[in-house]
C-alpha cells in the first residue's frame, strides 16, 4: 500500500458513516470548503488530517492510500424499497465498493478461478438460469441446496453481512447489491443481514441475475417494474425453482399448503413460488390474486411458515486464509486498508457446529 494519501478517500469514509461534509468537517476540525476541495483533489490531504481521521473512525492509515479506481465496477444494482434514503444508498454502495475491492484482491492473490458466465448474447432470464444450473451440475428439477456455495463455485464472491447491526436488518431499505460489468471477472454480490433464509437465497440469486444479465448495461434501473429488475427476479426464481418442478407440483387448484411444500423442497418462499407459477402460465391471474390475498391475510408477509436456514459464505474467508496463512486480521487490515471488524464481518461468522457448510437442509423429495 502506497504512503501517498488519496484525498478522495475522505469522501469514501464520510459516505460509509452517512455524514454530510459539514458534519464530517466538524468531526475532523476542518472547514467544509477545505474538505470539499480535498475530496475533489484540488488540495492535497495532509498526514495530520489523515491521522486525525484514522483515530476518529478506526480505519488504518493505509485506508487513505487506496487508489480511487482500484477495480472495474459497473452501474449499481440494488434490491431495495423505494423509500430508501439517499444516505443509506450511498453508504451501501460505498461499502460494496470496499468489499468488492477486498474480494478481488485476495481472490486474485489466492489464484482462485475467475467467474464463468453464460454465453455472450444469452440474456433471456429462463435460459440463463438453465445454463447456470448446468454449469453447476444440477439436473432439470434438482434443488439448489446452497445458492451461496453455487455462486462461489462459479467464482462469484458473496458477502452476506455487508453492513453492521447498527445500520442493517432483515427489512433494511437496501437488502442486496451488485455492480455488474463484463470487465470484472471476479465479481461480488452482497446483502445486508437477512433473517429469513428463503428471502436471503432469492436476494442472492436475484443479484447474480444482475451480474449475468446486465454485464454490458450502461445503467441499471431497479425500479420494481423496470425490465432489468423483473429479469433479475425471474432469473433468481428460475435458478432456485426450475420450471419442471413447478409444473410437476402445482396447478390452478393448488392451495398455499402446496406452495409451502415447494418451499420445503426448494428453499424459496411460498409467495415467490406463486408468482413463478403465474409467470409460467400454470395459474390464472385470478388464482394468483386469491392466493396473494390469503397469504397476506394470514400475516405471512414477514413471517411465513417453513423455516429455511440462513446461508454463510466461505470463499472470501478461504481466500483470506490462503493469502494470510495465520489470518491475522491486523495484518490483513493494514495490507487491504480496511478496519479489522469490517473484515471479520465480511468473511462471515463461524458455521454452527455439526452442520455442513455446503448443504441447506430441505425436506426429502
Amino acid at each position: 500500500m502506497s504512503d501517498t494519501y488519496n484525498g478522495a478517500r475522505l469522501e469514501t469514509l464520510r459516505l460509509i458513516h452517512g455524514l454530510s461534509q459539514s458534519e464530517f468537517g466538524k468531526r475532523l476540525d476542518v472547514t467544509q470548503s477545505r474538505l470539499s476541495r480535498i475530496e475533489r483533489g484540488e488540495l492535497a490531504v495532509t498526514h495530520e488530517l489523515v491521522a486525525r481521521a484514522s483515530e476518529a473512525f478506526g480505519e488504518p492509515l493505509s485506508f487513505f492510500s487506496v487508489p480511487s479506481s482500484a477495480i472495474p465496477l459497473g452501474p449499481v444494482a440494488f434490491r431495495r424499497r423505494s423509500a430508501a434514503r439517499a444516505a443509506d444508498k450511498h453508504r451501501t454502495v460505498t461499502l460494496f465498493q470496499e468489499a468488492a475491492r477486498v474480494f478481488y484482491s485476495v481472490s486474485e492473490r489466492a489464484q482462485y478461478r475467475e467467474v464463468e458466465a453464460v454465453p455472450e448474447g444469452e440474456l433471456d432470464p429462463e435460459r440463463a438460469a438453465i445454463t447456470i444450473r448446468g454449469l453447476s451440475g444440477l439436473s432439470a428439477d434438482e434443488p439448489v441446496r446452497n445458492v451461496t456455495r453455487l455462486l462461489e463455485r462459479l467464482g462469484v464472491g458473496v458477502v452476506t453481512e455487508l453492513d453492521d447491526d447498527d445500520h442493517a436488518s432483515d427489512i433494511n431499505d437496501v437488502s442486496g447489491v451488485a455492480m455488474p460489468t463484463a470487465l470484472n471477472r471476479r465479481p461480488l454480490v452482497a446483502t445486508n443481514p437477512i433473517a429469513r433464509g428463503d428471502v436471503q437465497r432469492l436476494t442472492i440469486a436475484h443479484e447474480l441475475g444482475h451480474v449475468i444479465l446486465d454485464r454490458h448495461a450502461a445503467s441499471v434501473s431497479c425500479a420494481i417494474r423496470s425490465p432489468q429488475e423483473r429479469a433479475a427476479f425471474e432469473f433468481g426464481a428460475a435458478l432456485l425453482l426450475p420450471a419442471r418442478a413447478v409444473e410437476r407440483k402445482v396447478g390452478e387448484r393448488s392451495t398455499l399448503r402446496d406452495y409451502l411444500e415447494l418451499k420445503a423442497e426448494y428453499g424459496i418462499s411460498a409467495i415467490a413460488a406463486v408468482g413463478r407459477a403465474y409467470r409460467l402460465g400454470l395459474i390464472s391471474e385470478d388464482r394468483r390474486r386469491t392466493l396473494s390475498i390469503q397469504h397476506s391475510s394470514r400475516g405471512w408477509r414477514y413471517d411465513e411458515p417453513v423455516a429455511v436456514d440462513v446461508e454463510k459464505p466461505l470463499l472470501l474467508q478461504q481466500a483470506m486464509e490462503k493469502v494470510y496463512p495465520s489470518f491475522s486480521h491486523a495484518r490483513a487490515s493494514h495490507d487491504l486498508g480496511v478496519r479489522p471488524d469490517r473484515l471479520r464481518r465480511w468473511t462471515g461468522r463461524p458455521q454452527e457446529a455439526g452442520r455442513p457448510a455446503n448443504v441447506t437442509p430441505f425436506r426429502a423429495r
